[in-house]
């Protein structure tokens, strides 16, 4: 009896979740003016219709439990091996899952939706000041996978503490990817991401710099101009611990 009250309960969760998600669709489909001038939209209109009207509320539903899941999946693991510290309802919790909820809904990406279940789940297990986390929530919605593939990579390859020790770090120039001394230790984004022009590399370096992610490292040299060689920011590595699982975060730091 207490297994059907629970199987009911989660279905009425369920629905209410639905519910709350498709508003939005059920609104604009009340609006048959508008419905109609976006229907009359050459080529786009039939397909901008259909997404409106309901496919897009359940993609965000979806997209919305399949975090939930990610989320669970990670804190059932957390709790069984007795690491989870108690979490008191708070404004600023509830305001953090709501920011992180408004980001999930968005993230089509399924290793994006990992990254704020991974968020999620260090904030609960290490209980950093809210702030921080809200800026974490921030920063990983506006990266895409892209991003967080060239950040790892840069992280990889390390920087160079000494000029005797060569360069290190990322490019998408010739100059430095082709470079034959031993010591530089330098990965052509090219060969990382083919399917993309040295343009649209270079809008995502760009990117990773403007929000302090990737230092511009030809800036000052005598050999290189700035945007040509990309090494790693601390700031960078803080975000690798916030989207790394629990876990993984804790034996990383028990091996050191």
């Amino acid at each position: 009896m207490s297994q059907n009250r629970g199987d009911a309960k989660n279905s009425e969760e369920k629905g209410i979740s639905a519910g709350f998600i498709t508003k939005a669709s059920s609104q604009y489909c009340d609006k048959f003016p508008l419905r109609a001038a976006i229907q009359a939209i050459p080529w786009l209109g039939s397909s901008l219709d259909t997404m409106l009207a309901g496919l897009g509320a359940k993609w965000k539903y979806e997209r919305l439990e399949d975090f939930i899941s990610k989320l669970n999946e990670r804190l059932s693991r957390l709790k069984q091996s007795g690491t989870l510290p108690t979490v008191q309802p708070s404004e600023a919790l509830y305001d953090f899952l709501m920011q992180t909820f408004d980001q999930v809904i968005r993230a089509r990406s399924e290793e994006k939706r990992k990254r704020f279940a991974n968020l999620v789940s260090n904030q609960v297990v290490n209980l950093c000041d809210w702030d921080e986390a809200d800026a974490a929530c921030r920063l990983i919605g506006d990266l895409s996978d892209i991003h967080v593939r060239v950040l790892q990579k840069s992280i990889e390859v390390g920087e160079s503490s000494h000029f005797l020790e060569g360069l290190r770090g990322v490019t998408f120039c010739d100059k430095f990817a082709h470079s034959r001394d031993s010591k530089n230790n330098i990965v052509d984004l090219r060969s990382i991401f083919p399917s993309l022009v040295d343009s649209a590399i270079s809008v995502i370096c760009s990117e990773l710099v403007s929000k302090g992610l990737l230092r511009d490292a030809g800036i000052g040299r005598f050999d290189a101009r700035p945007m040509e060689l990309f090494v790693t920011t601390d700031l960078a590595k803080w975000l690798m611990d916030w989207i790394s699982e629990p876990e993984e975060k804790k034996n990383t730091g028990d091996s050191n």
